[in-house]
């Protein structure tokens, strides 16, 4: 017996179907476990019986017309997740998490992160400036510190609040001045 094929005239099917894969048949199950099948079926206008067999891959092929409407909801799923892009270069070492920095104030922490940036020779420099300029100083004894940045930050705590401040915007515009220096050589 010879099938008879419905048409539109001219010569095309009057439904076609899209077949239901693996990938959208999980995607259909993520939307419903987000949504909720009745939820997922009142933005659709599918019916949930239609859906729950579309997820049961009981039902492997759906009509166009069906496919738009759910198209719209599943998009979300379907696209995998976006690919990771790379994080731009870091300039100076990566964050310290420390109980020694925990109780730090935010000046001491500028402080450190200013250092760290700098050239070692530029640092030894800032040290020592420092601590000509707090005179007589101890250095503090935190152990997340290496011991040039144990004695910036004792003779930074030794100088007072004006003078801190000053050397404070001064090691900014160094550090500004070289972050700026190497962006230009990594760009």
């Amino acid at each position: 017996m010879k099938k008879i094929r419905k048409t539109t005239g001219e010569n095309e099917p009057s439904d076609p179907v899209k077949k239901i894969n693996d990938e959208i048949a999980h995607a259909l199950e993520s939307c419903a476990n987000t949504l909720s099948l009745n939820e997922f079926s009142r933005m659709t206008g599918v019916r949930i019986e239609l859906l729950r067999r579309f997820i049961s891959r009981k039902t492997r092929k759906t009509r166009e017309e069906t496919w738009n409407k759910i198209y719209p909801v599943l998009k979300p799923y379907l696209l995998g997740p976006e690919p990771a892009s790379e994080p731009p270069p870091r300039i100076g070492p990566a964050y310290r998490r420390s109980h020694d920095l925990v109780a730090m104030f935010s000046d001491q922490k500028i402080l450190l992160d200013e250092l760290a940036v700098l050239p070692e020779a530029t640092q030894q420099k800032v040290a020592d400036e420092l601590e000509a300029a707090a005179g007589k100083s101890e250095p503090t004894t935190c152990e997340s510190l290496s011991p040039l940045e144990n004695r910036a930050m004792g003779a930074f705590l030794a100088l007072a609040l004006e003078a801190r401040n000053s050397q404070l915007l001064r090691l900014t515009e160094l550090a500004t001045a070289e972050v700026r220096k190497r962006r230009k050589e990594l760009f």
